[in-house]
């Protein structure tokens, strides 16, 4: 698709968490995350009427014609036309690569999708952003609309590279949207927690990213991990129980406060020349990652990852457990961090 035949267009990136799974869905908690050479282009040209074209369904659709394939992006042109007060009539195209011939990789697209056509609106609509604004809209969108999740995925999928990523206070933003308007919530407020910052990275390492051929639903694992937490929490008041209850949130405590030292050291680690200081680092995220495994009733790896894992000097998940990319990790030649994705089923 000719880029230059469109007036406006704008990208967002498919994504891998490197680090910060689970861990990153609790306030304040902390993920690493990297843009893949994959991702979702929208183009965006004056016209009579607002329709929606994409090239996974190959469907044009009218702004308010229901399809439910198109719900949650006609949601977001209402949005975004109420936050920035514009009305103009346009012809939306979304390219999205990251998702191939109904193959869900894993790489973000939900997320990428609402991040390029919010920047593609506001290029339209010849209204100022960065990156800080495109995540605040598309993160309060989706809490007003019930999307759950850390939000992580849009954050990397404002910038390309690899990005650090503080969750912001979830209660506390809950509070803050009750109180204030949308215009204010996005312009005027600091949003408690929230840390976005792109990496300069040196370490001389490469990632290879493989898909599985599984197909896992993030909200599933999300749900799953919000009921195991539900349930410690619900357990009858007996002294037995409250003792167990104790040890429960202490395990909890320790994968959570575990993840963000290993983020923290890994975030350190990719700024210097020396690949061979993330190999152990790696290696102790995925050993964090099973322990969370044997607390919870979410599983982490399949027998084919395991094995993959395997054949590199380190490796682990990404994202779900079990679930759509498994990731290797290998020094490479004096080349700053590489990212190499394999889509061809393991």
């Amino acid at each position: 698709m000719e880029e230059k035949n469109y007036p406006v267009h704008a990208v967002a990136y498919g994504k891998l968490y490197i680090a910060g799974e689970y861990a990153i869905l609790e306030d304040y908690s902390k993920a690493i995350i990297t843009s893949v050479p994959k991702k979702i282009v929208a183009f965006i040209e004056k016209a009579n009427e607002t329709t929606i074209f994409d090239n996974m369904h190959n469907k044009v659709i009218a702004i308010n014609e229901k399809h439910n394939n198109f719900d949650n992006i006609q949601k977001i042109i209402h949005f975004i036309r109420e936050y920035t007060g514009k009305k103009d009539e346009f012809a939306l195209t979304i390219h999205n690569e990251l998702i191939d011939s109904d193959k869900k990789y894993g790489l973000g697209s939900s997320g990428a999708v609402l991040v390029a056509i919010t920047k593609a609106m506001l290029e339209y609509y010849k209204v100022q952003y960065d990156n800080i604004k495109v995540f605040k809209i598309v993160t309060l969108f989706s809490l007003l609309n019930n999307i759950t999740g850390s939000m992580g995925d849009v954050a990397a999928a404002c910038n390309g590279g690899v990005t650090f990523y503080q969750k912001f206070s979830n209660e506390k933003m809950l509070n803050i949207i009750k109180n204030n308007s949308i215009n204010d919530i996005i312009d005027k407020i600091n949003w408690p927690g929230l840390v976005i910052e792109v990496l300069d990275t040196k370490a001389n390492i490469e990632m290879v990213a493989k898909w599985t051929g599984e197909v896992i639903d993030t909200k599933i694992h999300v749900k799953a991990w919000n009921e195991t937490k539900k349930e410690i929490n619900s357990k009858s008041s007996s002294f037995s129980n409250k003792i167990n209850l104790i040890l429960e949130k202490r395990k909890y405590k320790k994968f959570i406060d575990r993840s963000n030292q290993l983020v923290l050291r890994l975030k350190l680690y990719l700024k210097q020349e020396k690949g061979e200081l993330i190999i152990p680092i790696i290696k102790d995220i995925r050993k964090n990652l099973l322990y969370l495994e044997q607390i919870s009733n979410i599983p982490m790896e399949s027998i084919a990852m395991k094995k993959f894992i395997l054949t590199y000097p380190c490796g682990k998940q990404s994202g779900s457990g079990c679930g759509d990319m498994v990731l290797g990790f290998k020094l490479s030649d004096n080349e700053p961090f590489k990212v190499s994705l394999d889509l061809n089923k393991l």
